[in-house]
């Protein structure tokens, strides 16, 4: 997954969850993929806001 291929590249931050799963998990980021409502359709990864993935489709 690179930054070009997401929505929002300006925005690609160290909270979008492509990012978030090489760094050591921790409550507060284990508390974005706690019921999740969005998958990302590059990696599929799931959280609960659409803000932390790069190319979110609600589930």
């Amino acid at each position: 997954m690179t930054e070009a291929s997401c929505s929002n590249p300006e925005e690609h931050c160290d909270l979008h969850a492509c990012q978030l799963t090489s760094k050591e998990r921790n409550p507060a980021i284990d508390k974005i993929f706690e019921n999740p409502r969005f998958a990302c359709t590059n990696c599929g990864a799931k959280t609960n806001s659409a803000e932390n993935l790069c190319m979110p489709k609600e589930i």
